[in-house]
């Protein structure tokens, strides 16, 4: 797929956006809006990008969305209410703006920030930086869902990834940061697995390990510093930030590295 207009802004990159998923995102009774960008952001302070795997739908983020929309009767249990909301999308732009503001509350409000966010909030100031001034977040799915085994269905389906990577190749050229951070485990293995990332250099003769499930095979492409790379990129990644799959000892030697990458 080539991009025929040269992306400038992230206004641009939210036309794209819409243009790229007119066949992911078709009209139906459970149709939401994507996850539109702030396009008021300064791109010369976000030094950094997070990258999550799409943005979840819990029963208070569509209760949030219906009264954007202005659905009246809306039941959160039955929700069928996708193709009003996609005939009052196409002919009322200003819902995408509400949309991005509601979105900001999430990320960055004192009130209204949800649990994700404020992990990564406590992470940035724990190595010296600013979540909301110098990183950029964005999800590498734009749909709304938040049943996971959906999502990593969609994604894998051919065709759906290799857009998906160009998108946030796109966002990458935007923003141009100097690390991106991969806190989810799920979005790693899928990305991993399909050749996203570049082998490391090999300094001495080595076997090249292929089998996808061996326990090395991660090896293959995260180098002594635990990073990897893409495109001249640089990735550090990780487990999520809170829950079981992460220990207090994990993110303090987490914490360690970063702070020694991003002072070296």
């Amino acid at each position: 797929m080539t991009i025929k207009t040269k992306i400038n802004s992230i206004s641009d990159f939210n036309t794209y956006l819409d243009k790229e998923y007119e066949y992911l995102n078709t009209k139906s009774e459970r149709w939401y809006p994507l996850m539109y960008y702030n396009e008021n952001i300064v791109l010369e302070d976000k030094n950094y990008i997070t990258m999550g795997i799409n943005p979840s739908l819990t029963d208070e983020a569509r209760t949030e969305i219906n009264k954007i929309f202005e659905i009246k009767d809306f039941d959160v249990k039955v929700d069928g209410k996708g193709e009003e909301r996609f005939n009052k999308f196409n002919s009322n732009r200003q819902i995408k703006n509400k949309l991005i503001e509601f979105q900001n509350k999430l990320k960055y409000d004192d009130e209204d920030q949800i649990e994700y966010f404020k992990t990564l909030e406590y992470f940035f100031k724990s190595v010296c930086k600013n979540f909301k001034k110098d990183v950029f977040h964005y999800d590498f799915y734009q749909k709304r869902n938040t049943v996971s085994e959906d999502i990593k269905k969609e994604i894998k389906i051919k065709g759906t990834y290799e857009k998906l990577c160009i998108h946030f190749d796109e966002i990458a050229k935007l923003i141009k940061p100097d690390y991106i951070f991969i806190f989810n485990a799920t979005l790693f293995k899928i990305l991993i697995k399909r050749d996203f990332f570049e082998r490391k250099e090999r300094v001495k003769p080595q076997p090249v390990i292929t089998d996808k499930d061996d326990f090395q095979y991660y090896n293959e492409f995260i180098d002594d510093n635990g990073v990897c790379k893409r495109n001249g990129m640089k990735f550090i990644v990780g487990n999520q930030l809170s829950g079981g799959a992460t220990s207090r000892v994990y993110r303090a030697n987490l914490i360690a590295n970063v702070r020694r990458l991003l002072n070296s």
